[in-house]
């Protein structure tokens, strides 16, 4: 077997498992597209898979150091937060996202190691971010809110308007304490309200006067998937993953 193939093999068929050809400085890109990969290969393409919430990335020591902050765990957690949806997949309990130093791993290299249904057991020389513990103790070069997708107005007198979404409950009607405003007669005051549950987006209509429809169906509720077209009176969203 060629080296472009075993390569290709142990990404394909070795959990947790991704290398670069020649040893360099690992990037963060690096450790989002490996966590990608294992969130695809869990997922394998089933609608309302559930997923791992917890991830330790394993480094060398060259590596740990330089890349183990919590600005990078933080986009770590929001690469997994966006790969739920994309995948089409639900996340139970804390996303949390661990790194250690390895000293049997070359400077480059790295290992993914995934479980299902609490954190990876602490190792002294870890750093652990979960998500859980952000609000209480935030860096104050982090934002509050995680957005991980968003509302666009395609169609309706407040064509253009956007709002980017993450963890926070969002409400949408023409009251003006909604997060949402809208302006169009049709719409209720308070017509619709998301939440964010099992790391999905979920739509709820608020008993409004003229129903609240997804992709062309009226719903009480509705799990959102990228690409869904909401409609609210004379108004259509379309949520996409940002």
């Amino acid at each position: 077997m060629g080296l472009g193939k075993w390569e290709s093999f142990l990404s394909d068929h070795i959990e947790g498992f991704f290398n670069k050809r020649f040893d360099s400085d690992l990037e963060p890109v690096e450790l989002m597209n490996g966590m990608e990969k294992e969130m695809q290969r869990q997922a394998d393409g089933k609608a309302d898979c559930a997923l791992t919430n917890a991830f330790r990335f394993s480094l060398s020591a060259e590596d740990y150091h330089r890349l183990c902050s919590k600005r990078v765990i933080e986009e770590l957690c929001l690469t997994a937060m966006r790969q739920v949806i994309v995948l089409d997949g639900v996340m139970e309990g804390d996303l949390s996202v661990h790194m250690e130093e390895n000293e049997a791993l070359t400077r480059g290299r790295f290992r993914l190691q995934a479980t299902m249904g609490g954190t990876v057991p602490q190792k002294d020389d870890t750093l652990v971010l979960e998500r859980t513990e952000l609000t209480r103790d935030m860096p104050l070069n982090l934002p509050l809110d995680r957005q991980v997708a968003s509302l666009t107005v395609i169609e309706g007198p407040d064509a253009d308007a956007y709002l980017a979404i993450g963890e926070h409950p969002v409400y949408i009607g023409r009251r003006d304490k909604n997060e949402f405003i809208l302006t169009d007669a049709n719409a209720s005051r308070l017509h619709a309200w998301i939440s964010y549950e099992a790391h999905r987006h979920e739509l709820h209509d608020a008993k409004s006067t003229n129903g609240t429809f997804v992709n062309g169906r009226r719903i009480t509720s509705c799990r959102l998937r990228a690409g869904d077209r909401i409609r609210t009176g004379e108004t259509i969203f379309v949520y996409e993953v940002i």
